[in-house]
């Protein structure tokens, strides 16, 4: 009597790794649920603006897409676009204190800064966030980090990397705290 368990071992083998294969993922899975109810997971902490220290909640990623598309606008100079996608309470404090409000003024400022430097901009990365507000509301943010590469009219290239917080409103671009580190040597 000739037996060839090797058939039979081999079959063996494939239904224990897509059992493993199943289970890895569904607890994969299970680990990443939330339900409605549930908080998703605390990656890190801020201060709200009545001072008091928060937990900052890992953020819904499909809120990088909205990044994304907005410094794409930038860099196709898509002025329309980026004032579809700003709140209708838009501002932003630039890293030198200066606050700008409204698309209009937005535009004014991107333009001359364009004009003058053909600004381009590289996302290097981008970290969803929420956030308990001082009223119990929770908000969504983006912390982002840019490089901006920045050409004056006689060919010189300088670049800067901005670090950029981003409160959300319903999906669009409400506002922006912008840090900068100026005058990095182009590589």
């Amino acid at each position: 009597m000739d037996l060839d368990f090797s058939k039979e071992k081999t079959m063996r083998h494939i239904i224990v790794t897509a059992l493993s294969a199943f289970l890895a993922t569904a607890s994969i899975v299970q680990a990443g649920h939330h339900e409605a109810s549930e908080k998703p997971p605390v990656i890190g902490m801020g201060l709200s603006a009545g001072g008091e220290s928060k937990p900052l909640y890992a953020g819904d990623l499909s809120n990088m897409k909205i990044w994304e598309e907005y410094i794409q606008a930038h860099n196709d100079r898509d002025f329309e676009k980026i004032a579809s996608m700003n709140a209708e309470d838009f501002r932003v404090v630039m890293a030198n204190g200066e606050t700008v409000v409204g698309s209009k003024a937005q535009r004014e400022t991107l333009e001359g800064w364009i004009q003058e430097s053909n600004t381009t901009w590289e996302i290097q990365w981008i970290i969803p966030n929420n956030a308990e507000n001082d009223d119990g509301e929770m908000e969504e943010w983006l912390a982002t980090g840019q490089m901006l590469t920045m050409t004056d009219n006689e060919g010189n290239t300088s670049m800067e990397y901005h670090l950029v917080d981003v409160k959300l409103d319903e999906g669009k671009i409400a506002v922006g705290y912008v840090a900068a580190m100026e005058n990095l040597t182009a590589q």
